[in-house]
């Protein structure tokens, strides 16, 4: 049938259409053979493309486990460590940052190092200061104020971070808490201190006390033998309070020296404030003084703590005593409770006494708690030592706030949960029968 129907076609017309299917045969074949061809070049890519998946797979769970053993390697280190890139954004922030400057680092990722702390004089961020010069610093001691408004004393290190090219691509520092290293020098200093105090408290008990006792007991002997009228009577009441004056100074001397042993027990701290408080207003009235109001605020939650509420009660008597008397025209004595967050998310119980009396001068407001310092013509220096002795023994801490002419407010942070210290100081401190003194 082919035949007969290309047999019809003129002969020139046939030979022109075998020719182009021989032509198109040809053209198949080399398109198979093309197709064929690129099956296999296809299979080569993809086997090329399989075993580079499986290097990036490899290269990638390498690089994963690089990642987490360095995230690990800087959340181990004690030392703070903060990143940042040309443009002062925060890239890198490690746990021990978080811990000393207290501040989340999924917070302040990405955000300008400038939001984060300055110097405690004002100065530019160390980081900035590296890449504006393009230098390292090695070991610079400073002060700085967070965005929350901690101070710390820290010791930094930063170094310029670079490229395979040597091009400086950001800014690292590494720096470490000074803070409760220099609190540990000034106890040490303090330890010292206390042990010459307490070896001169040992011979002053002796050596004074007992002669101060005989003077005292002889000269009410003598008060005896003359009359109301008699003016040697005063003379020699005069004695006697000279005498008890001095004994009372020997004895806080020695309340001061002697350790700081502790009687831990749950107690109410508006319990103990209430019994102060009861104290202030029986010797306001035993005085005379009706012009200085009370005003208690207590915040209302649990305020039990494990304390020696004995000791408690004698270091807010005294900072109450002190309140009423820095009043001489009246005024608002101010008792307050209330729950704060700590350093490393820890639980406080902070009490505040409050005065509106004359106020402290700036330059004397930091030297109130050490040994022998006074304002006042008839004070010893004593009575504040002794309260920030108990309030240390308590893992506490103190400090005061006031403003001349307008008042005073002494906080007083305790932990809520805390391993009291014990002082190590008895050895050097003679046993005496237990002393139980008033002081202002």
């Amino acid at each position: 049938m082919k035949n007969i129907a290309m047999n019809k076609f003129p002969k020139k017309f046939r030979n022109e259409l075998a020719t182009a299917f021989e032509q198109f045969n040809l053209y198949t074949l080399r398109l198979e053979e093309a197709y064929n061809q690129l099956q296999t070049k296809v299979k080569e890519i993809d086997k090329e493309m399989e075993e580079k998946n499986t290097r990036l797979k490899d290269n990638v769970h390498e690089l994963g486990s690089l990642t987490k053993y360095l995230n690990s390697l800087l959340g181990s280190i004690h030392s703070g460590v903060i990143a940042i890139n040309l443009k002062g954004e925060i890239s890198t922030f490690n746990k021990a940052a978080e811990e000393i400057l207290n501040i989340s680092g999924s917070s302040v990722i990405g955000k300008k190092i400038e939001c984060l702390y300055e110097k405690a004089d004002g100065g530019a961020s160390l980081l900035i200061e590296a890449l504006k010069k393009g230098k390292n610093f090695i070991s610079v001691e400073r002060e700085i104020k967070t965005s929350h408004g901690l101070t710390r004393l820290v010791e930094s290190s930063v170094s310029l971070i670079k490229d395979s090219q040597d091009n400086t691509i950001g800014a690292v520092e590494v720096f470490k808490d000074l803070s409760k290293i220099r609190d540990l020098e000034t106890r040490l200093r303090k330890a010292d201190k206390l042990a010459a105090i307490g070896a001169m408290a040992a011979s002053v008990a002796h050596e004074i006390r007992n002669p101060l006792n005989g003077i005292e007991g002889f000269s009410a002997l003598l008060a005896r033998d003359f009359d109301d009228a008699d003016p040697r009577k005063k003379l020699v009441k005069n004695i006697i309070q000279g005498t008890k004056n001095l004994n009372k100074t020997v004895t806080e001397l020695l309340v001061f020296a002697r350790p700081v042993k502790l009687h831990l027990r749950n107690s109410s701290i508006s319990e103990i404030l209430d019994k102060t408080l009861f104290f202030i207003k029986e010797d306001m009235k035993r005085n005379g003084v009706d012009n200085i109001y009370i005003h208690k605020e207590y915040n209302g939650e649990d305020d039990c703590l494990k304390c020696d509420s004995e000791k408690l009660q004698q270091a807010f008597l005294n900072l109450c005593l002190n309140a009423i008397q820095s009043m001489t025209c009246g005024g608002h004595l101010t008792v307050f409770t209330r729950a704060i967050e700590g350093e490393n998310d820890t639980e406080v119980f902070q009490i505040g006494i409050k005065d509106t009396g004359v106020g402290i001068k700036k330059e004397v407001v930091r030297k109130i708690f050490d040994l022998f310092f006074t304002t006042k013509q008839d004070g010893t220096g004593i009575g504040l030592a002794i309260v920030n002795k108990i309030i240390e023994a308590h893992n506490g801490k103190i400090f005061v706030e006031s403003e001349e002419g307008k008042g005073t407010t002494f906080y007083i942070n305790l932990p809520r949960n805390s391993q009291h210290y014990v002082d190590s100081y008895s050895t050097i401190v003679p046993e005496e029968e237990t002393l139980v003194t008033q002081y202002a």
